[in-house]
């Protein structure tokens, strides 16, 4: 007896994107799998919108106001949701990145090698490097430090090429005072940074520290010096995008304001591997912290490597540092058990083990105590919620 197909009707979502992002790609798709969609994304490979759109819903990323998306998204009957928020015009729900957390989590960073100077590459003048850089030079200054503004934005105007462009950013670079910390909107920028830097004979990271954002591996591995950068999440910006959309295609309320997707930590690479401080012993003591955190570490055996004495060396940590010895080696096991709390599904024990703590109820303890609450709970807002989750700083890679 031949049993009749049933047919069920799949969602069908369009992709409206200016560009590919292939981190956010796979985020969308990790919900489409698990909604069962059909995602049509020939507009993210062709640049050119359908003659009309029948779907159900679409995911919009509209990053410039005079873009050909902008009518075609205008035009649709079904929900959208946009992933950025340049185009004020097309009034739809949004989640989006927290750009000024973002800018404020590779300011923090850089302020943790030790340095006093800090500037910022404001190359395209768009709401997102605007709130990015704020963030950055907002939190730069609440330290007392100095913030410096390096605006290539107005050369961009003129017809220049990459060895101009990393000319002129090196020549700016030499005015100002080293070691200097450098911050742009995007990786592929920072890297400019550091063509500037190789251009104006200026040594990466002794000289000048450079963070990136977006943590583009490709982009990270590219350069002759590997690039840290600040983990912006985009993966977890497609899948709550994807959330958000199905919940308006099955006719739920649109939040009120944008969903922010909360900042991840710096992965620290070789351009930010420094730590800016004028005393050689202190030096020595932050480095051998460096190189055994994850391991039994006593004072002793730092004084030891330092080659001082234990009083000298507390004063040089409060004097350079603002914090005891202790809390250096805490503030690197923590920033190392963020990272695997977010990249691994490893079980807080072996986070914990490798970390350097004696075990999981230790870090547990340490955890909730600088952070507000425990792994697990960091572990499940970072993981999706949007929610902001504390402190942000940097990870060894």
């Amino acid at each position: 007896m031949k049993v009749a197909r049933q047919n069920i009707k799949r969602t069908r979502v369009l992709l409206a994107m200016d560009w590919l992002d292939y981190e956010i790609i796979l985020g969308i798709a990790q919900y489409a799998r698990e909604a069962g969609w059909i995602v049509n994304d020939l507009i993210v490979h062709s640049g050119s919108p359908p003659a009309k759109w029948t779907g159900d819903g679409a995911i919009a990323m509209l990053n410039h106001p005079t873009g050909k998306l902008i009518p075609f998204v205008l035009s649709l009957s079904c929900p959208v949701v946009d992933l950025a928020n340049e185009v004020d015009v097309v009034k739809v729900p949004r989640v989006t990145l927290d750009d000024y957390g973002i800018g404020a989590t590779g300011a923090e960073h850089l302020l943790s090698c030790g340095m006093n100077d800090f500037a910022f590459l404001n190359h395209w003048d768009t709401r997102l490097e605007l709130d990015r850089m704020r963030g950055f030079r907002e939190t730069v200054e609440k330290a007392g430090r100095t913030f410096h503004l390096i605006r290539s934005f107005d050369l961009n105007v003129a017809s220049v090429d990459a060895e101009e462009l990393s000319a002129w950013i090196g020549s700016r670079l030499l005015e100002l005072p080293r070691p200097l910390g450098v911050m742009a909107q995007h990786d592929r920028e920072s890297l400019m940074v550091i063509d500037g830097c190789e251009s104006a004979n200026l040594a990466v990271p002794e000289d000048v520290a450079v963070v990136g954002s977006n943590n583009d591996l490709l982009l990270c591995e590219l350069g002759p010096v590997h690039l840290s950068s600040v983990d912006v999440r985009r993966r977890d910006q497609g899948y709550r995008a994807a959330q958000l959309l199905n919940t308006l295609i099955k006719g739920g309320k649109a939040p009120v304001e944008p969903i922010r997707i909360p900042a991840g930590p710096v992965t620290v690479r070789q351009s930010s591997e420094v730590l800016a401080v004028p005393d050689a012993d202190l030096s020595r003591a932050l480095q051998y912290i460096a190189d055994h955190y994850r391991q039994p570490l006593r004072v002793e055996d730092i004084v030891e490597h330092a080659g001082t004495s234990r009083r000298k060396l507390y004063q040089l940590f409060e004097r350079h540092l603002g914090r005891p010895i202790h809390s250096e080696i805490l503030r690197r096991r923590l920033d190392h058990a963020r990272r695997l709390l977010l990249s691994t599904n490893d079980k807080l024990y072996s986070i914990a083990r490798a970390c350097g703590f004696l075990d999981d109820q230790q870090l547990n303890r340490a955890f909730t105590r600088e952070m507000g609450f425990s792994p697990s709970r960091y572990r499940q807002q970072q993981s999706g919620s949007g929610e902001k989750a504390g402190p942000r700083n940097a990870v060894q890679e």
